[in-house]
């Protein structure tokens, strides 16, 4: 087995690197979240980089990245924080499934608007009774011939409330029974009449925003509809296997970092006359964080190679999102552990990371989604 990156890919992973360390440190990105605000300069600047347009074929604007690519990028921006990495995964994912699935008019605007950074994408899928079952969702869309009239309310939506964002709406235009069938994908102009976004108060993930939609007889061209009516299943499931790699790779950077940054702490703080990373009890935890980075890293890359291999993953995608998860959160507690009062301060990184890390395991699909899909694949049945 070849664990050895190409040049061009070490280069990518430089640049990322290179891209936080000016563009967003840790320590602005705590910033940005303290202000609930997002500067355009980064979606700019990872346009410049050509990071929207990186996995389409040449012949489509892009590069022709795969997941490893994709991967390494998201790992590096989760050095600033899980929220930031979202930045691009939160555009990147369904602006891949628009384009996979759209009309010649559909992937113009990817082309044009998405790739460069003009316009982004945000996702409207669960709702007040549907979240880890989004089969179950509600909202209504009756078909009026030349458009569609949207009815219903959408939770959860991470960056639907930022400027120039398109939403990208999971809705039923057919019966609820089979529950799989009869769902369709839109895109919704948050500005179209009837549609309300209200932010939601949340302890972390206060870059993009997360927001509810209320939809209220919204008109919706037919033009909108993306992929088959009332095929929206398979819509929704053609990139939630390379949706959950790179999320992982959010959740490494962020938990390496995280450890990064409690070593530095822990190698200059002294106590009874050392400094406290001496203390065999930190250091033994510390280092089997690391063990347990590196064996989520080695989990995340592993699905990332299946996909790039074209081989399915579900089982290994599901096993690297729930070890990454598991592990940011681990790593968060960890640190506040480690840094003591100078980690419960709010003014320090390491709070920011602890409050960020807790939704890690829910948002993307929960831990307990994960191990029922990984169970299933050992022919378990779940309940």
């Amino acid at each position: 087995m070849d664990f050895g990156l190409t040049d061009e890919q070490e280069m990518l992973r430089a640049t990322a690197r290179e891209f936080v360390a000016e563009v967003c440190p840790a320590e602005r990105a705590k910033e940005w979240d303290e202000e609930s605000a997002v500067p355009p300069g980064l979606f700019k600047g990872m346009a410049e980089l050509g990071w929207f347009s990186l996995p389409f074929a040449e012949e489509d604007g892009g590069d022709g990245g795969g997941p490893v690519e994709l991967i390494l990028i998201a790992e590096e921006l989760g050095r600033a924080s899980f929220d930031v990495a979202m930045c691009y995964v939160g555009v990147l994912i369904p602006g891949i499934t628009v384009f996979d699935w759209g009309t010649a008019a559909q992937r113009a605007f990817i082309r044009e608007q998405v790739m460069t950074g003009r316009q982004r994408l945000a996702v409207a899928l669960s709702e007040p009774d549907s979240g880890s079952d989004a089969a179950a969702l509600r909202t209504s869309a009756q078909d009026r011939g030349d458009h569609f009239l949207v009815n219903g309310q959408k939770m959860w939506c991470t960056g639907a409330g930022l400027p120039d964002t398109t939403i990208a709406t999971y809705v039923r235009t057919g019966p609820r029974e089979p529950k799989h069938e009869g769902i369709s994908l839109l895109l919704i102009d948050p500005r179209a009449d009837g549609v309300e976004i209200r932010r939601t108060p949340t302890l972390a993930r206060h870059i993009l925003g997360t927001n509810e939609v209320f939809l209220a007889d919204v008109v919706v061209p037919r033009e909108n509809l993306v992929g088959p009516q009332d095929k929206g299943w398979s819509v929704m499931l053609s990139n939630l296997e390379l949706e959950k790699v790179i999320i992982t790779g959010g959740y490494l950077g962020a938990a390496q970092a995280t450890l990064d940054e409690m070593l530095a702490f822990a190698k200059t703080r002294h106590a009874f006359g050392r400094p406290v990373g001496t203390f065999q009890a930190l250091a033994h935890a510390m280092a089997d964080l690391q063990v347990e980075i590196d064996s989520a890293r080695l989990l995340a890359y592993r699905a990332a190679w299946l996909l790039a291999q074209g081989k399915p993953c579900g089982r290994e995608g599901s096993m690297a999102k729930l070890k990454g998860s598991e592990t940011y959160v681990a790593a968060a507690r960890l640190g506040m552990q480690v840094c003591a009062g100078h980690g419960f301060s709010t003014e320090s990184v390491m709070s920011f990371r602890y409050r960020e890390s807790i939704v890690a395991t829910i948002s993307g699909g929960t831990s307990q989604i994960q191990r029922n899909g990984i169970a299933r694949s050992m022919g378990l049945r779940t309940y």
